[in-house]
């Protein structure tokens, strides 16, 4: 058989570098993406964001562990999606499972550690009675180091769902023989036709073409963009979006209040205290744009959409002056009612002392002249007012 064409080796991932928080600050501590990465050098931090090299087997487990959405795999969630809905049936069980699992299921995937909880909750979403992941152990695996991821995932579904008021109890894991897995296909589905087939092999041309366009001789090498001006633009985070219209559909008639740790969810609350100056640094290096602010009359607000958060931390690292705080615990429950809140309502003025600009109603000084000030008063006391030796320097 002759050969028409031949795909080259590529990674089956790509980057959108303005979603990752490494890339717009080198405050983010942020490396997800390579910590539940099982192949050694296949995802490498740079200062741009993580770069996806050869090595990649295409375990998505990087994809699941950014909470930005920023790396996706070229077979998007989109596509198991709309696999998964057409195999669904009402009031049945869902099962997925690994390549390594024995038994009949719904759904194989090289590794749970593909799955996003809008995945895991896709099914319940379509009228399942409930999602099984089947566990064979994943001790002899050669993508073990990534089996935490899915069970990270799995947990935090089972949070949202006892929230919706769905009940924990509808995404378990199966702990199963190691094996073979094997789909079954439901009454409405057909064996994959030539026509998707070819429409896949061409997507995959289309995008190794975009990851390495050809410079010729003489071409112009392209313009660089500012920095400033590439971290004004917010990009939708796709990962949260397909998260939200499963929530909006698994939604009860009353949605139950549920604390977990910040540090463990990809989702916080913000509080802003009278130490902040409108300097709009958190709002720009927000990845996700969860932060925006307004003028209206003299005064400043900055509002927050805690369903946009991720919980990356960079506007609580960046702030200079430390008036932005995380707090330790978090609501799921704002993913299902989506309030945008108020952090801050306050007047702008002008310093009398350095002419800065600050927040504030009832002070012709800002809080750090106003800091100096109680410190010189402070030593004048200390000093020259007759306090006491133990308090002097």
């Amino acid at each position: 058989m002759n050969r028409l064409f031949e795909i080259q080796p590529q990674a089956p991932m790509r980057v959108e570098s303005t979603l990752c928080s490494r890339f717009r600050s080198t405050k983010s501590p942020c490396a997800a993406c390579a910590v539940v990465c099982p192949v050694p050098d296949a995802v490498h931090l740079a200062d741009e964001g993580p770069e996806i090299t050869a090595a990649c087997v295409g375990c998505g487990a990087c994809a699941s562990a950014c909470p930005n959405g920023a790396i996706r795999l070229l077979e998007g969630d989109d596509r198991l999606a709309e696999r998964i809905r057409e195999r669904v049936q009402p009031k049945a069980v869902f099962r997925i499972a690994c390549t390594g699992a024995q038994g009949r299921v719904d759904l194989v995937l090289p590794c749970l550690s593909r799955l996003t909880e809008a995945l895991v909750l896709e099914p319940i979403r379509g009228g399942a009675q409930r999602v099984e992941l089947l566990d064979p152990g994943c001790s002899a695996c050669g993508l073990k180091n990534a089996a935490p991821q899915w069970k990270k995932v799995m947990a935090f579904s089972r949070d949202l769902c006892e929230s919706a008021g769905a009940g924990a109890e509808r995404v378990v894991s199966v702990r199963v023989p190691s094996g073979k897995a094997q789909e079954t296909r439901g009454p409405g589905s057909s064996p994959r036709s030539r026509r998707a087939m070819f429409r896949t092999i061409a997507e995959r041309w289309k995008a190794a073409d975009a990851a390495a366009i050809p410079q010729g001789a003489g071409a112009e090498p392209a313009p660089t963009e500012p920095f400033r001006d590439v971290v004004q633009r917010h990009s939708e985070n796709p990962k949260r979006t397909d998260l939200l219209q499963v929530l909006e559909a698994l939604r009860g008639a009353k949605v139950a209040s549920k604390m977990v740790p910040a540090a463990e969810t990809p989702l916080a609350q913000l509080e802003v205290d009278r130490r902040c100056v409108g300097c709009n640094v958190c709002e720009t290096l927000c990845p996700v744009g969860a932060l925006k602010h307004h003028e209206a009359g003299g005064t400043y607000v900055l509002e927050f959409d805690s369903a946009l958060c991720t919980g990356c931390r960079i506007c609580e690292a960046v702030c200079y002056h430390q008036a932005l705080h995380v707090r330790e615990t978090v609501d799921l429950s704002v993913l299902f009612e989506r309030r945008r809140v108020t952090l801050l309502a306050a007047s702008r003025r002008t310093c009398a002392a350095c002419r800065e600009i600050f927040l504030g109603d009832s002070t012709e000084f800002c809080p750090s002249c106003q800091v100096s000030a109680s410190r010189r008063d402070a030593i004048a006391r200390r000093f020259f007012v007759g306090g006491n030796q133990s308090d002097r320097f």
